[in-house]
């Protein structure tokens, strides 16, 4: 019995160096690596969002336990298959959608998923009833090519749905979806959530914290800094909105203090959180009453505002993990070297 949908051990993918990277570069046949021993283990049951700044690889991550990139080294299994040797398996469970997908513009929705269903040996059954659900039942008939971008985006999840995968690779799968409609695809994916595996990039808290049990941290170079529990992440920093301040002069922590308690020095600004919008209205009568300012503006917390601060907080408890994990990869290298070493002497 396989306890974990998707294991992946030391998974590494690389890229010939092309642009600025090749001019920099004295080796014409140079790599620059993408992924670098992204390790971790995702529990049958769970959904995870891959978390990380722009260049980390979360996308290429994806891409790769899709099997549509092969890997350069380490390995990863799908519901226990291995993406490489039994990749043929791994694609019979799996989905992935990008906005990078594109369809045949002069095929109609019908036409559209009736291809995908014959390629993939597919049932429309379940994109039917997304279509249902978002009330779009007026597009089966309708050319791609007057789709809107949400429009796009529904019509890509469709093709995934339409396979009934056991895991839903999906990279930004409400982007371009408004308001109303992205609510309707956030509760019937939570849905889906009960019976198949999400794995997200996403960037919008609200996608994250419906559709995800998990967060896998990812830094700058393709090394993973670690997983945390999203209900944690938001119990250690239950907030929704910030506001940021631009002063006449230096603002003191004094004068922070007095208009509320939780904020952020930046220089010679200052950042304000806010957990629900009542606090964020009484943030703003306290900085207007002070009047020291020349501008202040409020935004949404973005998820990876979140997780830059979780990082922060947790800095030195994941560098012992890390230094831990470092140390049981030189381990397991170690008894390899040491293994074959043995083998050539007993061959000699």
């Amino acid at each position: 019995m396989v306890d974990h949908i998707i294991q992946s051990d030391g998974l590494i993918k690389e890229f010939p160096m092309g642009g600025l990277f090749k001019a920099r570069s004295k080796d014409p046949f140079a790599k620059r690596r993408v992924l670098d021993g992204i390790t971790f283990d995702l529990p049958k049951g769970l959904s995870l969002a891959l978390l990380g700044p722009n260049g980390s690889g979360k996308t290429t991550l994806l891409k790769t336990l899709s099997t549509i990139y092969s890997p350069d080294g380490g390995d990863a299994q799908i519901c226990g298959y291995d993406i490489v040797d039994e990749m043929k398996e791994v694609r019979k469970l799996i989905s992935f959608v990008s906005p990078a997908m594109d369809f045949q513009k002069k095929l109609t929705l019908k036409q559209t998923l009736d291809f995908f269903v014959k390629v993939t040996n597919g049932d429309m059954a379940l994109a039917k009833d997304f279509i249902e659900e978002l009330q779009l039942d007026h597009l089966w008939n309708t050319k791609i090519e007057t789709f809107s971008e949400g429009q796009k985006a529904i019509t890509r999840l469709c093709v995934g749905l339409q396979k009934n995968p056991a895991i839903l690779f999906a990279d930004e799968p409400t982007s371009g979806i408004d308001f109303r409609r992205k609510q309707i695809v956030l509760d019937f994916l939570e849905k889906q959530g009960k019976e198949r595996t999400l794995v997200l990039v996403d960037h919008s808290p609200d996608v994250v914290d419906q559709l995800c049990d998990k967060i896998l941290l990812i830094a700058l170079g393709g090394t993973v800094q670690g997983m945390v529990d999203v209900t944690k992440l938001q119990n250690e920093f239950n907030y929704m909105y910030d506001i940021m301040v631009i002063p006449k002069d230096r603002m003191t922590e004094k004068i922070a203090e007095k208009i509320w308690h939780r904020y952020e020095m930046i220089g010679g600004m200052c950042r304000f959180f806010a957990g629900s919008r009542a606090e964020a209205t009484d943030i703003h009568d306290k900085i207007i009453e002070w009047g020291g300012f020349i501008d202040f503006k409020t935004s949404g917390i973005s998820i990876e505002d979140i997780t830059l601060m979780w990082l922060a907080k947790h800095e030195k408890e994941l560098e012992v993990k890390l230094e831990e994990e470092r140390k049981k990869v030189k381990q397991v290298e170690q008894e390899k070297l040491e293994k074959i070493t043995k083998r050539k002497r007993r061959r000699k």
